[in-house]
């Protein structure tokens, strides 16, 4: 009897044990994580988008960790059950929410912890002069509690009451709290903003290399992602009397250096700021400066933001105040600066705002951490639902949908790290392994199949796969020691753009080229253009030089099209060639007349113009089970290719990237149709493959 009350007592003790307490350093309260995938054209009863915040805590070991989120009092957005997590916790848009932590072993709670208020939603960086600081007359505040401000310098979020937290410690009012209030009641989601504005700056003192376009760098690395950049300046240069053209030339530096050291490109909204009565009056510097913005809008990665000079007489303070925007004055600037923001919201998000997630320049075969690779769902009788990867991994990092709106928790990693099992797909409708090869002359199916002529093969083009398609970042469990041969070179190209010259790139090419059953053409989320879309953007960025493409690429395009379009292709006076085709000639099984047919392109080209360096590409695998995708076909063609490669003409080896992905997964894992045409991670392949000719 003793032993059984004494263990009765123990297990007591057990059960009543307090969980430990743990101490969060990342999130923080009142932070505001900038949500991604965001579609103004979805419609929905949440605010829309998410974002996948990290956490930082010491973690006893042993225990197995999850966390969930509360909605707060009045708070928007969607609260979630116990969830397993690993590094990052994906939040919906909303807020303010609570966000609790708890580790376990076995089925004891071990271990617990929370931060609040945290929310998912808007956030901008402010930067320019003294308009944009707190030397304005009234100092205000927000009336909603989630409009809040970083302060950089401390790394902490607070109620964006004037005085904000900037570097030039001004104490006046500023313009950002009723902006903040209006965004907040229009989008339902907190707001945050980053404030590095000094007073009395010229575009001169935010140029590269000087401390206040290093603070602007940290500033937005600190933030780890955001919308905007608000631009409010131009007085300073008007009293410098800068050219039109060096204001241009100044803020294009001033951006491109920025965006090249942060997760994205952001846009760049840009206030019409010459204004400064009780300071001067100079309508043709004024005119300088404004003709600038002008130019700058026409830009990518700029657009116009508001016209605050148009605030004049009672919206500017006198002799005897503050000399910036009045209170009245300061009202109206958030007013016109809500309207642009709200205008630029209501599109989807530009492609240069979403260049970093694609991770473009971090090749998926060459990378620790693959990013967004695809998988369709595959079900084979009563099994589970599977997806393959092309690399094992260790970690999972996210599991979602292709159109970024759904994310998997609860699915299993294989032993060896190459399969995940989905027991619940949400709402993805796996494709069964029967469905693969129907019966010919049934719908949704092209012929036929290899071997098997009685049977045709799945075939759904447009946005039918993409509907269907999982995409998986993980941590591989091995060391990344693939790399993509680089055969020839283009060094007048990569000159071109060190030095910030334009550049046209011309493509000649088939259906792929022209970027078909990409998200894009096929107006799915989240939108993505094909792979010359994504190559012109990315060297947009990367050198900051103005990018033309010219694409003359058509569906159905053989290389013997290529050829006869050519002097088309040239009339446009491109740079740089990129000539793509392959798909729709293996079937003639004719290697030696493919090399003919491009290295006719490839003399014409030099006839035309020596300058002109081209790159080749060499197309991905076609479905191995199509008779029309010979796939022993497709490294010959590739071979010959190579043949033709040396100073001035360059070879992206696509096609050995197909092999290396495809040695662990299903043919469908990377299509758009289900026979010959990337899905979006297949363009992003394609863009990798080009990108790496450029690295040096």
């Amino acid at each position: 009897m003793l032993r059984i009350i004494l263990c009765i007592v123990l297990l007591g003790c057990v059960a009543l044990h307090a969980a430990e307490p743990v101490k969060i350093q990342s999130p923080i309260p009142n932070q505001v994580s900038q949500r991604v995938d965001f579609d103004p054209q979805r419609k929905s009863e949440n605010p829309g988008g998410h974002a996948d915040i990290y956490v930082s805590f010491e973690r006893p070991p042993g225990a197995t960790w999850e966390y969930r989120t509360v909605l707060l009092d009045n708070a928007v957005g969607t609260a979630t059950d116990w969830t397993r997590f690993n590094n990052h916790v994906r939040i919906d848009a909303g807020g303010w929410y609570r966000l609790e932590f708890r580790g376990k072993t076995g089925d004891a709670i071990t271990h617990t912890g929370s931060v609040e208020p945290i929310g998912v939603g808007e956030v901008f960086v402010v930067a320019g002069q003294s308009y944009a600081t707190n030397c304005n007359d009234e100092k205000l505040k927000p009336a909603d509690p989630r409009v809040v401000a970083f302060d950089s310098v401390k790394n902490s979020w607070a109620i964006s009451n004037d005085p904000q937290p900037v570097v030039d410690k001004s104490d006046g009012g500023s313009i950002w709290p009723p902006l903040g209030d209006a965004l907040a009641k229009e989008l339902s989601v907190p707001i945050g903003f980053a404030n590095v504005a000094v007073g009395a700056t010229s575009s001169d003192q935010w140029m590269p290399g000087r401390s206040l376009h290093s603070q602007l760098i940290r500033t937005g690395q600190q933030l780890n992602g955001f919308r905007a950049v608000l631009w409010q300046q131009g007085e300073s240069d008007v009293i410098a009397k800068t050219t039109t053209e060096k204001y241009v030339e100044n803020v294009r530096a001033i951006r491109s250096a920025a965006s090249r050291k942060w997760v994205n490109a952001p846009t760049w909204l840009l206030a019409k700021s010459t204004l400064h009565p009780t300071v001067y009056t100079d309508a043709a510097g004024e005119g300088r400066i404004r003709k600038g913005i002008d130019e700058l809008a026409k830009l990518s990665g700029f657009k116009m933001g508001p016209d605050t000079d148009t605030l004049a007489g009672e919206n500017r303070g006198d002799k005897n105040s503050r000399r910036h925007f009045s209170a009245v004055g300061q009202q109206r600037a958030a007013s016109l600066w809500f309207e642009t923001i709200k205008a630029h919201l209501a599109q989807p998000p530009s492609l240069l705002d979403r260049l970093g997630e694609m991770s473009l320049i971090e090749p998926a075969w060459a990378s620790q951490v693959v990013r967004r690779e695809s998988s369709i769902l595959l079900k084979s009788g009563d099994g589970p639902a599977t997806a393959r990867l092309a690399f094992p991994a260790a970690e999972l990092i996210e599991v979602s949908t292709a159109d970024r709106q759904h994310a998997f928790h609860d699915v299993k990693l294989s032993a060896d790290g190459l399969t995940i099992e989905f027991p619940n797909t949400g709402p993805i409708q796996p494709i069964a392994t029967t469905e693969l090869f129907p019966p010919k002359d049934s719908p949704n199916s092209y012929k036929h199949r290899l071997g098997h002529p009685e049977q045709n093969l799945l075939y759904r083009p447009g946005r039918w796969f993409h509907d269907r398609n999982v995409e998986i970042t993980y941590r591989r469990r091995d060391l990344p020691k693939d790399k993509l041969d680089v055969h020839g070179s283009i060094p007048k190209t990569l000159a071109k753009l060190k030095a910030g010259k334009p550049i046209t790139i011309g493509v000649s090419g088939d259906s792929i080229s022209t970027g078909l059953d990409a998200s894009g053409t096929t107006k799915t989320f989240p939108h993505q253009p094909g792979y010359p879309d994504l190559v012109a953007a990315q060297l947009g960025v990367q050198f900051d030089s103005p990018i033309k493409l010219v694409n003359r690429s058509v569906g159905g395009w053989s290389v013997a099209n290529g050829v006869a379009d050519l002097d088309k292709l040239l009339d446009e006076k491109p740079d740089l060639v990129i000539v793509a085709y392959g798909m729709n000639d293996v079937g003639r099984k004719d290697p030696d007349w493919f090399f003919k047919q491009t290295k006719t392109i490839l003399d014409r080209i030099r006839t035309a113009n020596p300058e002109i360096e081209v790159i080749i590409v060499s197309p991905m695998l076609g479905n191995k089970e199509w008779v029309h995708t010979p796939w022993e076909m497709f490294a010959k063609y590739r071979d010959e290719l190579r043949k033709l490669t040396g100073e001035g003409i360059a070879l992206a080896d696509v096609t050995a990237v197909w092999e290396r992905m495809l040695a662990n997964k299903h043919d469908l894992d990377l299509t758009g149709n289900g026979l010959n045409h990337p899905n979006d991670f297949g363009h992003r392949l394609y863009a990798q493959a080009i990108l790496v000719l450029f690295k040096s």
